[in-house]
């Protein structure tokens, strides 16, 4: 299983997190499960492996081959079976509605083909990722897509992108209110932008990314948790009902079980 993350070029890492490629080379003997909280990005995906399913609640689709997806406002499961081949856009908050004029709340868990959303054009670059035999040629791909997309549109970066990207680096840890203290805009304008451009509301966005920084860091230890006092307290919780409430809220699983399957799953993986 082959997972790696990309830089995107520097005029675009205001708008956009990283790129992704994600692919196996034999084919899957059986059906794999994958949990995945909600992150605080938004992606496009470009599927030429093998179409797989997700799951979001009780509802059960089959993703198009290239899709849109917007905020994950709570737990979902991917379900992959066959040859995994994909390459994708992760995105700054605000990025896809910067970069595209996009409402975005209207894309909150969901998978929207990006034929149905930008056109026919969207074709071709899809045929020639499926068609690259390297995956730093789709990349290339990819780059230059979102720059000609750039240079369409211009420079749209605005306060609503700051915040934003404020409340990523900030580890979703800050209180609105000082955050509108020091933009120096009315509540009511920013958040109807906001909602705009991210899809959610900033008190519920930095919630969102509070909870998807945590299940990061967690992976990135391999779920091997030590110390649940240290983790809450890093996260910036203020009691362990709070902590346990959020959490459960946004994976619906209570932490140590949530964490005792993703152990399991990461050392299947490492296989």
């Amino acid at each position: 299983m082959h997972y790696q993350k990309h830089k995107p070029a520097p005029q675009l890492a205001p708008f956009v997190e990283c790129y992704f490629v994600w692919e196996k080379q034999d084919r899957l003997v059986a059906p794999l499960r994958i949990e995945s909280p909600p992150s605080g990005f938004a992606s496009m995906v470009f599927v030429y492996g093998d179409p797989y399913q997700v799951r979001t609640g009780n509802t059960m689709t089959t993703v198009p081959t290239a899709f849109l997806t917007g905020q994950a406002t709570r737990q979902y499961e991917l379900q992959l079976v066959g040859q995994i081949g994909m390459v994708g856009i992760v995105f700054r908050p605000a990025g896809l509605s910067t970069l595209f004029g996009l409402p975005m709340y209207e894309f909150n868990d969901e998978r929207v083909s990006l034929t149905d959303v930008l056109g026919g054009s969207i074709t071709y670059l899809h045929e020639q990722i499926g068609d690259c035999p390297t995956n730093a040629g789709r990349i290339a791909l990819l780059d230059q897509f979102l720059n000609r997309q750039l240079l369409r549109r211009g420079n749209g970066f605005d306060r609503t992108d700051f915040a934003a990207n404020l409340i990523v680096d900030r580890r979703g840890m800050l209180t609105i209110n000082t955050l509108l203290d020091d933009l120096y805009v009315c509540r009511r304008q920013f958040e109807r932008q906001f909602l705009q451009k991210v899809g959610v509301s900033p008190k519920y966005y930095a919630r969102i990314r509070r909870v998807g920084y945590l299940c990061a860091q967690l992976a990135s230890q391999r779920w091997q948790v030590t110390d649940w006092q240290d983790v809450i307290f890093q996260a910036g919780y203020y009691d362990q009902s709070h902590f346990i409430r959020e959490f459960t809220q946004f994976t619906g699983k209570r932490p140590t079980l949530y964490v005792k399957d993703n152990a399991e799953l990461s050392h299947y993986l490492s296989r």
